[in-house]
């Protein structure tokens, strides 16, 4: 989403609140000057209207706009300081994930070596989390770690961007007894669109293939606490070849001969279709709005509400 072009095409596609990855590798101060891009954007072009707090969610849907609330898919770019949680939340960062596939000062991802667990470094991060009510995000984060992170959350926490591994067995994905855990906390789980995670092989995914994980996560844990977390980027095969050079992803894992979206998601213009299969699935209409967004929003309502924010 940092391609101004692709904003018109969520508008189109009826998004009103997206959530960017706004940081993943960075340096803190390479992060400062992202965050500062980002609050330049929502000031100043017309689309974009900042979400950071509760009473921002009841300005929506206005026609021709975009929310956007600021998310870091790694901890990483917050550096050793604990005093950046703060200085970025005043930045706008609504939403953490604690790894990206990999260790951290956190604890491990969920493609590391060692299934590791939370580091002390991590509890003092995920408590100056929900102190400010920055949610906390599990996502790609180590299996153990995730367990760890949930029993020290005192506020729900999220796995953003992950589909049940009982339809799609990969690394990245999760486990029912993850899923049952953070829904237990009052968290939330978002179903993901890359295809790999969606179906085995990650060849010839559709839609429908996309809301049988829907499905299963409704029957484990109920309509309420799932969502979207489409994780839908500019992704490209070039992309995705030079991330398996540069050892931030595997081949295992990133067949490089998978196209990365979905056969009939190419474009967010294209989201409207997940309404469409969930009516034909015959999901009430309450039901569909929460997870195609009201999940979300009462979620973020509660963490936010919950937290300092100083």
């Amino acid at each position: 989403m940092t391609d101004p072009e692709a904003w018109d095409l969520y508008i189109k596609g009826g998004v009103d609140i997206a959530a960017p990855t706004v940081a993943n590798w960075e340096t803190p101060d390479q992060t400062r000057q992202l965050l500062e891009q980002w609050a330049r954007w929502t000031t100043e072009d017309s689309r974009l209207r900042a979400v950071t707090e509760p009473s921002h969610f009841d300005l929506f849907p206005e026609s021709g706009k975009l929310g956007v609330i600021i998310h870091f898919q790694n901890a990483a770019p917050l550096g050793d300081d604990l005093d950046n949680y703060r200085r970025f939340y005043d930045l706008g960062l609504r939403m953490v994930q604690l790894c990206y596939n990999f260790a951290n000062r956190l604890g491990d991802g969920c493609l590391s070596r060692e299934d590791g667990p939370l580091t002390s470094f991590g509890r003092q991060s995920i408590q100056e989390m929900n102190r400010l009510g920055i949610v906390v995000d599990l996502s790609h984060t180590g299996r153990r770690t995730t367990f760890d992170a949930m029993e020290v959350a005192s506020a729900p926490p999220v796995f953003s961007h992950s589909n049940p591994g009982a339809l799609c067995p990969h690394r990245r994905n999760i486990d029912d007894h993850q899923i049952k855990a953070v829904a237990e906390l009052g968290g939330l789980v978002g179903v993901v669109t890359f295809p790999p995670l969606v179906k085995p092989g990650g060849k010839g995914g559709t839609v429908a293939d996309l809301v049988n994980h829907i499905d299963y996560l409704v029957d484990l844990i109920g309509p309420d606490q799932v969502g979207l977390g489409l994780d839908f980027c500019e992704t490209s095969p070039e992309f995705m070849a030079e991330m398996i050079g540069s050892g931030g992803w595997t081949v295992e894992d990133y067949p490089p001969d998978t196209d990365p979206r979905l056969l009939d998601l190419t474009s967010p213009t294209d989201i409207p279709n997940i309404r469409q299969e969930l009516i034909r699935r015959g999901y009430p209409a309450t039901a569909i709005e929460g997870i195609l967004g009201q999940n979300w929003i009462n979620l973020f309502k509660n963490v936010w509400a919950g937290g300092t924010g100083s």
